[in-house]
């Protein structure tokens, strides 16, 4: 067919039943198939959902069978553009085998060809006389036959050169004739027959059972098309599902329709929807069949139809049809009434305060829209934002004004307006505000602590305030400096982290806070929380002073750490030439200065240091290496004859004693109670043999010793001696 004989279809000269109708009526249908193109333009050209029609890599033919009781009804396809425009040049060839009979397989099944001959599309010429008999009721054969024998695929449009047509003029020849083609004959099954896909076969028998098998006669060296086929007998005819799900809805003033379609899709590709204003006689409203467009999540199909009348009742129902021309039962009614929406929103004009707990507010809502309404409901938040509750429901249509009582210190106030069908309308936010002058109570239970790292972290107890705005955190190095405020912004929660300078003089850091309203009423300062900041700086080293040699020992001197922090102070001594330091010694006491050393080897050189360690515990630089080269041991006789005498009177002891060893250079005495450490207590001269001690306590045991120091460093052996006081 060239283009000029479809469009001669198309446009041909009126019959005189069309003359009857006018031009008029000849232009409107030749403006609906054009807007019929359109409408289909992104559909799912599909053969039902099992068999969908989709461009794949392998072309195949798809095949569906419905048995009736005396025939069986065939619709087949293929899955590939190219297999198609060759099946409408070779046609297709439908073998039956009859595999049942009474219920029983034949060892010898028959096999014949159905048609007699290759199927194809109808010539040319039956196709014209087809559509000029079918053109007023079936707009589908039109679209069928120019998408087979158009030269190409164009629609009478020059009348507008925007329409969706150009979209279809743009796109690929043949993808453009397959789909409306599949579309076409999916929706009516003489179509599919006229096109070479559909076949009646009324040569059967309810006893038996056959395998159909469609064949394509395209050559193999030409394009490989696997057959399909499908193993019915004319008993098994089933009746169609009645079609569920169907709802409705007024929205927008329209009727919005909705019902499964991917669900069904096995049985039905389109649908009639029907409508009645009594509920009993129902009339078809769609010119066109209704099918889903292209793919998307939904399973379900809508349609929306427009409302002729408000508030009267209206019925809707669909039935489904198959790609076989089968209409279903109805499915259930819907039941719909229209009305107007409602379109207007309550507005706040003012509000008066009757007293701090109490307030009357205001608001107009217009006249024409009254008699739309059910009622008002009042909704409240202590902010904007909400969240909103209903504090007063059923509020009077014909009310505008609203006695409030249950005031807070924040109060915001909407007007929700409710029509007689539940659609709502909301006021914009009305605020509400008290006077207040009364402060927050002043925060209590501030503590806080600081760790390793500085981060001061503050907690508190949380004030009970309804307008309570949040806290102020302050803070100040030491108790004569003016505090100064950290947060800029208000704090809601109750705790605060801050972070400071450890390496500081300033041992403790003070905090306090104060609570702030909604309306920038501040509390009186909390109690100041004192924290110690966590110790830094390690403590100054101890320096020795003097040292000496006396029998065997050394005596060690040194000036303490000048660290008020100072817990202990710590001696190392190590031989020279060595890295090993001992700690040998750990004061007890902070006045403590003062240690003898007696487990040293004479002749020996040793090396003492020092350290300070803190509350912290952290240490001092070790002090400078003091070394001391130790004297050989010259042992010298003991002193002999130390005695003592008591004299209570006087309250004193006087000791006495003997030694003739020349080059005496002086004598060391030691004292110590009982239990205690010998400490030196007095020296004496070479010359000197007695010495009185007055630092006595009553009924105290003291023990006194005594050796000689010589010129040459050496010293003689130890005597002590009792003393009973």
């Amino acid at each position: 067919m060239s283009i000029s004989t479809f469009k001669y279809m198309l446009n041909r000269a009126p019959s005189p039943s069309e003359r009857a109708e006018g031009e008029d009526s000849i232009k409107l249908r030749i403006n609906s198939f054009s807007f019929l193109i359109a409408t289909f333009l992104f559909c799912i050209f599909s053969l039902n959902a099992q068999d969908s029609i989709q461009q794949t890599d392998i072309p195949t033919v798809v095949v569906k069978a419905r048995a009736k009781q005396d025939k069986i009804l065939l619709r087949w396809g293929v899955n590939n553009k190219f297999a198609w425009k060759y099946g409408n040049e070779y046609g297709y060839i439908i073998e039956r085998t009859t595999i049942i009979r009474d219920g029983q397989p034949l060892t010898k099944p028959e096999k014949i060809t159905l048609s007699g001959e290759v199927i194809k599309p109808k010539p040319l010429a039956e196709w014209e006389n087809y559509v000029d008999d079918n053109y007023n009721n079936n707009n589908m054969a039109a679209v069928a036959a120019q998408a087979i024998y158009g030269e190409d695929f164009e629609m009478n449009d020059k009348d507008d050169e925007n329409t969706a047509l150009r979209v279809i003029h743009q796109s690929e020849e043949l993808d453009r004739r397959f789909g409306f083609a599949l579309f076409s004959i999916d929706q009516d099954f003489e179509v599919a027959q006229y096109a070479g896909l559909g076949y009646v076969d009324t040569n059967v028998k309810p006893n038996e059972k056959y395998l159909y098998k469609v064949i394509s006669n395209v050559p193999k060296e030409l394009l490989e098309i696997k057959d399909a086929g499908v193993f019915l007998s004319p008993s098994e005819e089933e009746d169609l599902p009645q079609p569920m799900d169907f709802i409705g809805h007024f929205y927008k003033d329209a009727f919005v329709l909705v019902w499964e379609y991917e669900a069904f899709l096995n049985y039905y590709t389109s649908y009639n929807l029907e409508k009645s204003d009594d509920g009993i006689n129902f009339k078809k409203i769609n010119k066109v069949p209704i099918t889903k467009l292209a793919d998307n999540k939904s399973t379900g199909i809508s349609y929306t139809d427009s409302i002729n009348q408000y508030n009267k009742k209206y019925w809707y129902r669909i039935r489904g049809i198959s790609v076989f021309n089968e209409i279903s039962k109805p499915s259930k009614a819907v039941e719909l009434t229209a009305h107007h929406n409602l379109t207007a929103v309550p507005f706040f004009i003012e509000y008066t305060m009757i007293s701090d707990n109490e307030v009357l507010l205001e608001w107009t809502f217009p006249v024409e829209e009254t008699n739309l309404l059910k009622q008002f409901d009042l909704l409240w938040a202590n902010e904007a934002l909400g969240p909103y509750k209903t504090v007063r429901e059923g509020i009077s249509p014909q009310t505008r004004v609203y006695n409030y009582t249950g005031l807070k210190p924040s109060n915001y106030f909407k007007l929700k307006a409710i029509s007689n069908h539940g659609e709502t309308s909301l006021s914009s936010p009305h605020f509400v505000q008290p006077i207040d002058s009364v402060p927050p109570l002043k925060p209590e239970d501030l503590i806080g602590r600081i760790d390793t790292f500085g981060v001061v972290t503050l907690t508190w107890k949380s004030n009970t305030e309804e307008d309570l705005k949040g806290y102020k955190i302050f803070r100040a190095d030491r108790t004569n400096q003016e505090f100064t405020m950290l947060n800029k912004y208000s704090v809601v929660a109750q705790s605060y982290t801050d972070t400071i300078n450890l390496k500081t003089f300033s041992k403790n850091v003070y905090y306090k806070i104060t609570a702030l309203d909604g309306h920038y009423n501040q509390s009186e300062y909390s109690e100041i929380v004192i924290l110690q900041r966590p110790d830094k700086v390690p403590p100054t080293s101890p320096v020795f002073d003097s040292y000496s040699q006396e029998n065997g020992q050394v005596y060690l001197k040194w000036t303490k750490s000048s660290s008020d922090d100072v817990a202990n102070e710590l001696i190392y001594r190590t031989m020279a030439n060595t890295d090993k330091w001992e700690k040998i010694y750990e004061t007890e006491t902070d006045t403590t200065s003062f240690f003898i050393d007696d487990k040293i080897t004479p002749g020996s050189n040793y090396l003492y240091t020092m350290i300070a360690v803190d509350n912290s515990g952290l240490e001092s630089p070790p002090s400078p290496p003091l070394s001391i080269k130790m004297i050989k041991e010259l042992a010298k006789p003991e002193v002999k004859g130390l005695y003592a005498t008591i004299d209570r009177d006087n309250k004193q002891i006087q000791l006495f004693w003997r030694y003739n060893e020349a080059d005496v250079f002086e004598f060391l005495i030691y004292k110590k109670k009982k239990d205690g450490t010998y400490t030196l207590f007095r020296t004496a001269t070479a010359a000197e043999k007695e010495l009185v001690d007055v630092e006595l306590n009553p009924n105290t045991t003291y023990y006194y010793g005594i050796k000689a120091v010589f010129k040459d460093g050496s010293v003689s052996k130890w005597s002590e001696i009792e003393v009973k006081y």
